[in-house]
């Protein structure tokens, strides 16, 4: 029984070690990328031409300019994709050396980040369905007006039209769907995506005249990096007068998309075209990884501090260890999943260089642990305790008890609620994607956004969760009815 407990204290001591320290972080410099030999880049794929996925690869004008500056500096490069609001905290963490993604400046902004020079010119213009009454820019203050979420358009009409409903969605392509569907009446975004989106939307949609306001495009680098972003400077003038920014716009202005008309084409357009299925799978491949490791961890810590709360120990450090399951499991329950991956991605891991799909694990472990405990926790409590007695009186150890008395019934009586605990978790992995991870849901996301057609890549990733849970329930059931079985010998 000591020893039990001695290895479950260790285990919990260890846990609570890695959850809870911060290694201190030592802000990215030229001397380590130098070092390291490649530069790390953030961006956000979701805004086509600029930066895009074309099946598995990160493409686009942002893309192409982040290659050439990293050549222009005689390094190579490494590009992730990550959600456009998390930017900044990829930056503050450590995560990457710096961010291109079609960025303006902003004083808010500039208080946690330094922004280089200007290397494009972009203007906010108006898309509204080509049947629309709305002829030019002015005609919008009072409209239901659709921006992207943390975009200069989000700003600048929040600023601007304070009569306007405005609509703030993930990604412009989002936005342009609500468009078409006549939720809303414009969308504000850059001329160049706008084109794109006009291009793709089968003569559904139109660019009213004029422009709203101009911006300028910047790398972002962490905040003090004066050195690294003298070199980024150096090399987007060099770049401007070698003109090679403007071949590198020239290559994506006025790319067109497929059409598409009835369902089997759509089929065709979303999963053969550009072999976009590879995207499905590899996106499945990703969720079934972080499941299956997520819920071996949630198992581990859910056991563990199901079996502290139930302890009848009474001595201190039991008592402390009991306090800190309940805090941790408080806390677990009491946030939003998104938040906490956030929190363990960008501050609890950032500077350990850990891969984002293993960061991914560990936090839908972590969250998942705390559910277990409080099912587990009640599975050994519906045990009748004269049973935990009888095999104490038999001479058994209260371990020994526990192991072969006790927790073999409580499984058996909370299965149930463990099997919705483990459907919770497939579908909550569709999270992921927000610090980059190219799970299930985001691959479907990715291609809804290429080919602006929604109903085939949802369906697709709606069916393919729909019968992971299926199969788990099946299986599940199985177990249940195997586990029942020997209650009536």
């Amino acid at each position: 029984m000591k020893k039990f407990w001695k290895n479950t204290i260790l285990s919990i001591l260890l846990f609570f070690a890695i959850m809870f320290a911060r290694v201190i972080h030592a802000e990215s410099s030229l001397d380590e990328i130098k070092e390291r030999g490649y530069i790390k880049v953030s961006t956000n794929a979701d805004f086509d031409p600029f930066e895009y996925k074309d099946g598995d690869k990160i493409i686009g004008i942002d893309v192409d300019i982040a290659r050439k500056l990293a050549e222009y500096m005689g390094f190579g490069i490494e590009i992730n994709d990550v959600s456009f609001d998390a930017l900044t905290l990829e930056l503050s963490s450590g995560a990457c050396d710096f961010a291109i993604a079609a960025m303006s400046y902003s004083d808010e902004k500039a208080q946690s980040v330094d922004f280089s020079d200007p290397y494009y010119n972009a203007k906010n213009v108006v898309i509204v369905p080509v049947e629309s009454s709305i002829k030019s820019v002015d005609e919008i203050l009072d409209k239901r007006i659709g921006v992207a979420l943390g975009f200069t358009g989000d700003i600048y009409c929040t600023e601007h039209f304070p009569s306007a409903d405005i609509h703030r969605y993930d990604t412009a392509s989002d936005a342009v769907l609500d468009l078409l569907s006549g939720r809303i009446d414009a969308v504000v975004i850059d001329d160049v995506p706008a084109r794109k989106l006009v291009n793709v939307s089968d003569g559904e949609a139109r660019v009213v005249d004029g422009y709203l306001f101009e911006e300028s495009y910047r790398v972002a680098v962490p905040k003090g990096e004066k050195e690294l972003l003298d070199e980024i400077n150096t090399s987007i003038a060099k770049m401007k007068t070698d003109g090679e920014i403007d071949k590198i716009v020239a290559q994506y202005v006025g790319v067109s998309g497929g059409e598409s008309v009835d369902l089997i084409a759509q089929i065709y357009n979303n999963l053969v075209n550009k072999d976009r299925y590879k995207m499905i799978l590899s996106g499945l491949a990703t969720t079934l990884e972080i499941t299956v490791v997520a819920l071996f961890i949630g198992l581990l810590i859910g056991f563990t501090l199901a079996l502290i709360n139930v302890s009848k120990s009474k001595n201190i450090i039991m008592k402390f260890l009991k306090i800190a399951a309940n805090f941790y499991i408080t806390v677990i329950r009491g946030t939003p999943v998104v938040v906490q991956i956030f929190v363990i991605y960008y501050l609890i891991f950032a500077s350990t260089g850990l891969p984002k799909l293993l960061v991914a694990m560990i936090a839908f472990g972590i969250n998942s642990g705390a559910y277990v405990a409080e099912i587990v926790r009640g599975g050994i409590l519906s045990v009748d305790s004269g049973q935990y007695e009888a095999g104490r009186s038999l001479g058994l150890s209260a371990g020994t008890t526990m192991k072969h008395i006790i927790l073999p019934q409580a499984v058996k009586n909370v299965l149930s609620s463990l099997t919705g605990e483990f459907i919770n978790l497939i579908k909550e992995t569709s999270v992921a994607g927000f610090i980059g991870v190219m799970d299930l849901s985001r691959a479907g996301n990715i291609i809804r956004s290429q080919t602006y057609e929604p109903v085939v890549p949802l369906m697709t990733v709606a069916l393919i969760y729909f019968v992971l849970v299926a199969l788990l329930t099946v299986v599940f059931s199985l177990i249940e009815r195997r586990m029942r079985s020997s209650d009536k010998r």
